[in-house]
């Protein structure tokens, strides 16, 4: 288990404690209240906020919220659920257990946990693969459940339970917004829809701990809340099981924690003789049977539907843990290739390998360097290179290829300081001395200079065109995304000399070796779309009319200026000219 992981799941234990006291504060406060109403909105919230009581379980609520974004935002949305369903012990504890079914439940509930923490032994999964898209369905699919559950369903269901049930569909819905918004950068449009779940959901459930008991509502919230965006987090972001027995366990733990917190809900507030004559005891049954029946299915569909991206393939180096899956079966694994020239930088490099990939075949790589400051990641989750990637291998557009995309530049210190950062020095030796060497070793590669193509957006651009020139025989083609080509006087060149800024730059070196660039058949791409910082679009345009100067093959794609997007946009050309379909 990472850092972040374990860091997100404290924090959602704490949230969820958090939480549940203040469902158990809020409905002791609502239920002695005058009766709560829409049709005077503005009364009712003026009854809640004007109970002392009452807005400390609601203040105390929000920072239980806070906790829960914050642990989002660190780890997988499944685990952070299944942990926060340990909050249901604190409403049983405030409730009281009052019967042998609690007990069980209890038992159940905390079994399941500890499973849990057996099946993330040696886990290092991130967020998968982000489906905004299918967030975006899963928010409004659960609208309408909540508002049948609300609705006629409370007509079959004990007082308060289909209030519960709304609430808790309704702040699973905003759960699974939030951690869309937050996953891999910021997505404001998720803002208005994730408020409006969570909104509605406090107006059913305040509406609802008027109508059942604390256990009957904020149990059936809680409980919903609980085992929708763990579901959520298998299927509509991708996120992996681990393989063969920690997989078996982690599905277990899911259905005993949902299972557990089905038990610990009770069907009414009566007292038992008051029951007894309200609800019949067959329907109590079939009550809690059918919600423990429709949680279990619901976990194994999940399971089931997330199973194929974790035994998709065994990792294809030991030590790597998939982390992303294209559409079409394509997937990006993550592990540390150990830097002998700065044995203190722990990060890891990502890798993408092709749908149907086959340890047996060989194929092309492209290496990719990000920009400063930056990461790995931005490829993977930004340009959502998975997923492009398929579409070009099954289309027919490009040939089955694997993508390395190493880190570099400072491992620590401030984003001003890392953006000084070049992939010259030891990063540069980094790449042509160890990651090159490493992926011929591990991995099926074509290991001739044919089948090499390094590539890099920014100063990555910047560093690919710098290497391939400065390292003729290694690569055959280079590529710069809204790169630059002679070298900033910064990070490491803030005191090089004359000498050393000259042999870093390109727009000489090609002037210098433009025989030996023709001789090597080195190529290139180039591509902008406008200035971004220092770096001016006018820039790549200038390079590439000094290739065909010299006669040196180049191609360049140029984006119209004003338009956005420019990195999804270019990067199907980039990857079909580096990785062309053999005919």
């Amino acid at each position: 288990m990472t850092w972040r992981i374990a860091a997100g799941l404290v924090l959602a234990l704490l949230s969820a404690g958090a939480l549940n006291w203040s469902y158990f504060v809020q409905h002791g406060a609502a239920s002695g209240l005058p009766p709560l109403t829409l049709r005077k909105p503005f009364r009712s919230l003026a009854t809640l906020f004007g109970n002392r009581r009452w807005l400390v379980g609601f203040f105390t609520g929000i920072g239980g919220w806070t906790l829960y974004v914050a642990a989002l935002a660190l780890a997988p949305l499944s685990l952070v659920q299944a942990s926060s369903a340990g909050g249901l012990g604190v409403l049983v504890a405030l409730t009281g257990v009052r019967s042998r079914r609690e007990r069980v439940a209890v038992g159940t509930a905390i079994a399941g946990l500890a499973l849990l923490g057996v099946s993330l032994a040696g886990s290092n999964e991130t967020a998968g693969h982000i489906s905004l898209g299918g967030a975006a369905l899963w928010m409004v699919a659960s609208v309408g459940v909540a508002a049948l559950a609300a609705g006629p369903a409370t007509n079959i269901i004990a007082r308060g339970a289909g209030l519960g049930i709304a609430a808790g569909v309704l702040y699973a819905a905003g759960d699974v917004g939030t951690k869309a918004a937050v996953a891999g950068g910021f997505h404001v449009a998720f803002v208005p829809a994730l408020l409006a779940c969570h909104g509605l959901a406090f107006v059913a459930l305040q509406l609802g701990f008027q109508r059942g008991t604390a256990l009957t509502t904020a149990g059936l919230a809680t409980l919903w809340t609980n085992a929708l965006p763990i579901a959520a987090g298998m299927t509509v972001f991708g996120e992996p099981l681990p393989a063969g027995l920690l997989g078996a366990a982690r599905v277990a733990a899911f259905a005993a924690v949902v299972a557990g917190a089905a038990l610990l809900t009770r069907p009414e507030a009566e007292t038992p003789d008051v029951l007894e004559a309200s609800v019949p005891r067959a329907r109590d049954v079939k009550t809690a049977g059918g919600v423990v029946a429709a949680v279990a299915a619901l976990t194994c569909v999940g399971g089931a539907l997330a199973a194929p991206s974790a035994l998709h393939q065994m990792p294809p180096v030991p030590g790597f843990s998939l982390i992303d899956q294209g559409t079409d079966g394509g997937t990006v694994w993550s592990g540390r290739i150990p830097n002998p020239f700065v044995a203190s930088d722990t990060r890891l490099t990502d890798l993408y390998l092709p749908p149907h990939y086959s340890p047996t075949e060989h194929y092309p790589v492209l290496y990719l360097l990000h920009g400063f400051w930056g990461a790995p990641s931005s490829f993977v989750v930004s340009l959502k290179l998975a997923d492009v990637a398929d579409s070009l291998i099954q289309s027919g557009a490009a040939r089955p290829f694997i993508v390395v995309m190493p880190p570099g530049g400072l491992p620590e210190g401030s984003r001003k300081e890392r953006a000084k950062s070049e992939w010259v020095g030891v990063w540069e030796d980094f790449v042509v001395r160890t990651v090159v060497p490493w992926t011929d070793l591990h991995l099926p590669a074509e290991r001739t200079p044919a089948g090499r193509t390094i590539a890099g957006v920014s100063a990555g651009g910047y560093g690919a065109v710098d290497i391939a020139i400065r390292h003729l025989g290694v690569f055959a083609k280079a590529e710069s995304w809204e790169g630059y080509f002679t070298p900033f006087r910064d990070g490491p060149f803030a005191h090089a000399s004359a000498a050393t800024l000259a042999a870093h730059n390109p727009m000489l070196l090609v002037h210098e070796h433009a025989a030996a660039i023709r001789a090597r058949s080195l190529h290139f791409f180039l591509s902008t779309g406008g200035s971004h910082g220092a770096v001016k679009r006018r820039w790549t345009l200038e390079f590439e009319r000094e290739l065909k100067a010299l006669h040196i093959s180049a191609r360049l794609w140029v984006q119209p200026l004003g338009e956005k997007g420019f990195g999804r946009h270019q990067l199907p050309a980039a990857l079909t000219w580096a990785e062309p379909a053999m005919h």
